[in-house]
């Protein structure tokens, strides 16, 4: 089952990592080696989950948010919430309708829209929206069973 766009009230994340990449063709491979290590050893049953979202989304972000002046940047931020992980990529913005979290049909021959899908399957929650400045923060929420009740909490300590 397809995780649920949320656009609303998520639960509560702790621990933030974060850092910003310069747009560029590098990006995807740095957002992964960012994540890499912010998960070290202790979340490895969604390491491959995650590398692969944040790789979809910054990718996403250098296909098709316009680049230009003050515009060659992307935000990536790693945060700790109850039982989950939560992947958000923040980039300059675009007029462009909001990102589609539904997969292409089965079967179709369209070569792209399928990231955002993928981003749904793999996530427990997923969303979108514009921070008052234009810019667009997209997230996904991965299930970690590497978690123990509390973790957000107790690391916040």
């Amino acid at each position: 089952m397809p995780a649920e766009t949320i656009l609303t009230q998520t639960p509560k994340v702790a621990i933030w990592e974060g850092t910003t990449l310069r747009r560029g063709d590098k990006a995807p491979r740095q957002a992964r080696l960012a994540i890499n290590l912010w998960l070290a050893d202790d979340h490895s049953s969604i390491r491959s989950n995650a590398l692969l979202v944040v790789s979809e989304l910054v990718t996403n972000v250098i296909q098709h948010v316009p680049a230009g002046p003050q515009r060659n940047w992307i935000k990536v931020q790693l945060g700790f919430g109850d039982g989950f992980i939560r992947l958000t990529v923040i980039d300059p913005g675009t007029s462009k309708p909001e990102p589609r979290f539904t997969p292409l049909q089965e079967g179709s021959m369209e070569l792209s829209g399928r990231g955002l899908g993928l981003v749904s399957v793999l996530s427990v929650r997923c969303g979108t929206h514009l921070t008052l400045c234009g810019h667009r923060v997209v997230w996904a929420d991965l299930a970690n069973a590497d978690a123990l009740p509390g973790d957000a909490e107790r690391l916040s300590s």
